[in-house]
């Protein structure tokens, strides 16, 4: 035999063919993995492309909801009204008639006094302008408001009974008693304000012990 014959007998036919089989076997092997990864893709796919479901663990006894919905929003409490200075110096209907009471029982007083006190003067013209007074002094024993109507909001008739010292030659004699009534305003600040002049009217008579 020639020298290249010899060379090709030293050749190891059987580890090729060992080699050979490992890789087709690793081949086959891959194929098979590939045809059940379509198959497991089938089972998963609809026959209309939507994903079938899958299926869900038994509940527990408690189970616990996948998504949690979330609470319905809380309507805002109503807005407190914002009120003006002037509302929240309301006072009540029982504060009105005592201030137009105190305030009718003063120009009452007032008016009536005649003793020469400029305050009382001034005061009086700038409420009653032009109002005739006497020249003689007159000073005022009492004054009382005993009738307070209110004719509207905030507007009130007082009706003040009163008693005069008038000053004579003979020095002051005291006068029968008489009333005024008298109307005012009260605004939503507590202040007064003449609504007319006061009108003379007839004092309320005192009937006698029956007894």
């Amino acid at each position: 035999m020639s020298d290249e014959f010899e060379e090709m007998e030293q050749i190891p036919w059987a580890a090729l063919a060992a080699a050979s089989g490992s890789r087709r076997n690793r081949y086959l092997g891959v194929a098979a993995l590939l045809v059940l990864l379509v198959v497991a893709m089938g089972w998963m796919v609809t026959r209309d492309g939507s994903a079938t479901a899958i299926p869900r663990a038994t509940p527990t006894e408690n189970p616990t909801p996948a998504t949690t919905e979330m609470p319905a929003a809380i309507a805002p409490p109503p807005t407190v009204a914002i009120y003006s200075e002037a509302d929240l110096m309301l006072i009540d209907a029982a504060d009105e008639e005592r201030l137009a009471a105190m305030q009718a029982e003063w120009l009452v007083r007032d008016l009536l006094t005649v003793d020469g006190d400029p305050l009382v003067e001034e005061r009086i013209d700038a409420l009653l302008p032009g109002i005739e007074r006497p020249d003689t002094p007159v000073y005022v024993e009492w004054v009382g408001a005993y009738s307070v109507e209110s004719v509207e909001p905030g507007r009130y008739r007082v009706e003040v009974a009163y008693r005069t010292l008038n000053g004579t030659e003979e020095g002051y004699v005291r006068q029968p008693a008489g009333a005024y009534s008298v109307e005012v305003a009260i605004d939503v600040g507590g202040s007064a304000s003449l609504v007319a002049s006061p009108e003379s009217i007839s004092l309320p008579d005192l009937a006698g012990f029956a007894g």
